[in-house]
């Protein structure tokens, strides 16, 4: 069974730990490309989860290197630090349904 990693602030990353998952923590968002390029050659890693605040201010740089990425999975997360917003799961079903 593959790793799983959380990249991000320290606060979600040290939580990750308490469970035994891997971290990585990262002061400037800048960095993240680099970091997922690395895990991306690694054969133990099956998911990596990155905090929305860490994504958001490079959402454009490795928007593409998510989305061709099959292993490992890479994932955007809520952090503490996030703004939530609620899902309208609705909208979304019937967007899927062909109908929104």
């Amino acid at each position: 069974m593959g790793k799983v990693i959380v990249i991000g602030d320290k606060y979600t990353v040290n939580l990750f730990k308490l469970i035994g998952t891997e971290g990585i923590i990262l002061e400037d968002p800048l960095e993240l490309e680099n970091t997922l390029l690395k895990i991306r050659k690694r054969e133990d890693v099956d998911l990596v989860l990155v905090t929305n605040d860490t994504y958001t201010p490079v959402k454009e740089k490795v928007d593409n290197l998510i989305l061709e990425q099959k292993k490992p999975l890479i994932t955007v997360i809520p952090s503490p630090f996030s703004e939530a917003k609620p899902v309208d799961v609705k909208g979304l079903i019937l967007k899927s349904l062909g109908f929104g």
